[in-house]
Order: C-alpha cells, then structure tokens, then sequence
C-alpha cells in the first residue's frame, strides 16, 4: 500500500470525517459478517472519493489510534500537575 494513498484518505477525512467513519465502522463489521458494503461504496463514489474503501478504514484507523494515543500521553503526561 503507497503512502500517498493513505495521505489522501487523511485529506478526505479531513473533508468528510463522518462519512469515513461510517465507511470504517462497516468496512469492520463487513469482515466479520463477510458482507460487501455497497452503498458506502456509491456514497464516497458521489462525494468524489475514487480510492478504495480498505484504504479509507485504514487512514481513517490509523488517525484515530494517532489522536487516542497522543490524548492519552497529554492526560498521563499532566495527570499531578493539572488534573489533581
């Protein structure tokens, strides 16, 4: 997988973040029921997202871990100076 490609699913999160959160939840669930998530797929299509929809959950995945885990390290980071 190219790193570009991720890049631009992170640049049309940043356009759409609901609908690629919605594309991640079902790409999830379509793995473990083994369906195919066709209307996600026409939606990005109309929104003008022509990437697939793995790299999508992937990107959209890998910024939510990011932003966990830097949330995280600034509330065990401050936790005695500022939340005590």
């Amino acid at each position: 997988m190219e790193i570009n490609r991720i890049f631009g699913s992170w640049s049309y999160f940043g356009r759409n973040p609901e609908l690629a959160t919605k594309v991640l939840i079902d790409e999830a669930s379509a793995t473990v029921t083994h369906s195919n998530p066709v209307c996600q797929i026409m939606a990005l299509e109309k929104n003008g997202y022509l990437e697939d929809t793995r790299t999508l959950a992937i990107g959209t995945a890998m910024l939510y871990s990011i932003a966990f885990s830097a949330a995280y390290a600034l509330t065990t980071m401050t936790y005695g100076a500022m939340w005590v």
